[in-house]
């Protein structure tokens, strides 16, 4: 019963009621409401108090009954007024707070998740699902032969790019600068797998024209796979390693964790060379 009646007399709102605009008249209803009972009892107190001094032109009963119709309309439609104002300035907050979190949690650039949010996604994922590394290859030639405004082009077209190739399942974030990342969820691994690769031939088959010139880009990725009990720490360490390998080996590929080995044992192959004075050397990835 008195849970009951809390609930008659509360005006709080959560944000289910303030996003569905039928709560409107509710809530207006309920502040009328309860401004109108303690108006009507304000007003029969200073009555009563006015009855004993005797200070009442007319009789109490009839007082009373002013009293409970001015209580009414004057109480009434000022409640009225000042529930809408405040219902208007209530969701404006709400509004502006929830557009606040959301930037909070999105790259200004690519439109993206951000870091923050990305973390946030990754830890929320357990079990069943891959994480890939994005890397943009040569991206500082890009930059310095056309500019960071060029650039910046750049990382919006692939950030579009990702966003197509990826379902609102599979979360996508740019990392910073030209790395960006994806969870993707369910399926198996061979399927997760063909997602990155066809994301990664999207791109390579993305050109850009800047002053005439034609530029295409292409991206290396790291994928490692989240398994129940694995740190995230070890998974992320493990995208990065196999991202790595895949510039070091020819870039614009995808190399899961699962390949690093062999691929690995055919680098160490390929850039152990000779040079013309018989010393040993070793090639450099960038």
């Amino acid at each position: 019963m008195f849970a009951r009646l809390k609930k008659l007399f509360s005006i709080d709102i959560d944000s289910v009621e303030l996003e569905d605009a039928r709560t409107i008249p509710a809530f207006a209803g309920k502040t009328v409401f309860l401004a109108i009972i303690l108006s009507i009892f304000v007003s029969i107190s200073a009555l009563l108090l006015a009855n004993i001094f005797d200070f009442l032109p007319v009789t109490f009963s009839d007082a009373i009954a002013y009293g409970i119709a001015m209580s009414w309309l004057v109480g009434g439609s000022v409640a009225l007024f000042i529930s809408f104002c405040a219902w208007r300035l209530i969701r404006k907050l709400y509004l502006s707070r929830d557009e606040f979190e959301r930037l909070s949690r999105t790259d200004t650039l690519s439109g993206l998740m951000n870091r923050r949010a990305f973390n946030d996604a990754f830890e929320s994922v357990h079990d069943n699902a891959s994480l890939a590394i994005f890397d943009l290859d040569r991206f500082k030639a890009i930059n310095d032969c056309h500019g960071h405004s060029a650039g910046d082009i750049v990382i919006r077209t692939v950030a579009n790019t990702l966003a197509d190739s990826f379902s609102a399942l599979h979360p996508v974030a740019r990392l910073g600068g030209e790395e960006f990342s994806v969870i993707i969820r369910g399926g198996q691994q061979g399927d997760r797998m063909a997602l990155v690769e066809l994301a990664r031939r999207k791109i390579e088959a993305l050109t850009h024209t800047f002053e005439h010139d034609s530029v295409s880009t292409t991206v290396s990725v790291g994928v490692a796979e989240i398994v129940a009990g694995r740190r995230k720490d070890d998974i992320f360490i493990s995208a990065d390693r196999a991202l790595y390998l895949a510039k070091a080996s020819g870039r614009n590929r995808a190399l899961h964790e699962q390949e690093m080995h062999g691929v690995q044992q055919e680098y160490r192959a390929s850039v152990t060379f000779l040079n013309r004075d018989g010393q040993q050397g070793q090639a450099k990835a960038s």
